[in-house]
């Protein structure tokens, strides 16, 4: 059964005609969407069209330009308290793997969603209760053997595993990813793209950014496309991922085909 997005399913995330720009640069232009709940998103286009920028709107790392004509609503709210949005969403931003300082361990990062820094500072101040919590993220992710091990050791699959325990200290019932799968191996891949779904099956709702057809979620129900910082289409992926709309989004001729819960694409031959 298709899914009404406007009527069926409450919003969490209202954009009203959104306008972006960024070193007098624009970026995003007249985005009109709602994100739901009940929803795990794909938001899918080449590089360059706005994926990311859209995501931290979302965050408050980014804002829109203010007009009379346009909002951005999170959680009902114009305006949002940044811890209020952190118990509620968490985010994972490739370019936080570089904020983390040289001397920090797995574990302290972990720590550190507690208190928002990408530091060792706070390790020694949580609670029993936030040990606990921490205890169990790193046996949900399989990081007990590599916790003690300083950050930037880690492999980029540890690494990503690890910022995704930190981005759930506090239980949100979203996460927003910007290019999970970005620069993984085959079995880094495969185990991250296991845990999702894991937290899916948890009543987490993913949101996500990906330029890459087989980086796509099995349990993905939602697919917005994106291209010169416009929002092209947007619906379920059987609705979605078709040859057609795919060639015109990337702007090459590919046939896309399903195998199992994957999908690919392939040079069209002409």
């Amino acid at each position: 059964m298709r899914i009404d997005y406007k009527k069926d399913l409450k919003c969490w995330a209202n954009f009203k005609n959104i306008d972006v720009c960024v070193e007098q640069k624009k970026i995003l232009s007249n985005i009109n969407i709602n994100l739901n709940y009940g929803e795990n998103t794909a938001i899918l286009g080449p590089n360059g069209s706005g994926k990311s920028t859209f995501l931290k709107l979302l965050n408050r790392s980014i804002y829109p330009i203010n007009s009379s004509h346009s909002s951005l609503k999170l959680f009902n709210k114009e305006n949002i308290n940044i811890w209020d949005l952190r118990r509620k969403v968490g985010f994972l931003f490739k370019e936080m793997e570089q904020r983390v300082n040289n001397e920090v361990s797995l574990y302290d990062l972990i720590a550190s969603g507690f208190s928002g820094t990408f530091n060792a500072r706070y390790s020694n101040l949580i609670s029993r209760i936030e040990k606990t919590k921490i205890e169990n993220l790193i046996n949900d992710w399989e990081l007990d053997n590599i916790i003690n091990n300083k950050f930037h050791s880690l492999s980029d699959g540890q690494k990503r595993r690890g910022l995704l325990a930190r981005a759930l200290v506090y239980e949100p019932c979203f996460i927003v990813l910007d290019e999970p799968f970005c620069n993984l191996d085959i079995k880094s891949n495969f185990i991250l793209n296991k845990n999702l779904n894991n937290l899916i099956n948890k009543s987490i709702n993913i949101l996500y950014v990906t330029h890459d057809l087989e980086s796509i979620l099995a349990k993905t129900n939602r697919i917005i496309l994106m291209k010169e910082g416009k929002i092209v289409n947007d619906g379920i992926p059987t609705e979605i991922m078709r040859s057609n709309i795919l060639s015109d989004l990337f702007n090459i001729s590919i046939n896309v085909i399903k195998q199992g819960d994957y999908w690919r694409g392939i040079p069209a031959i002409n």
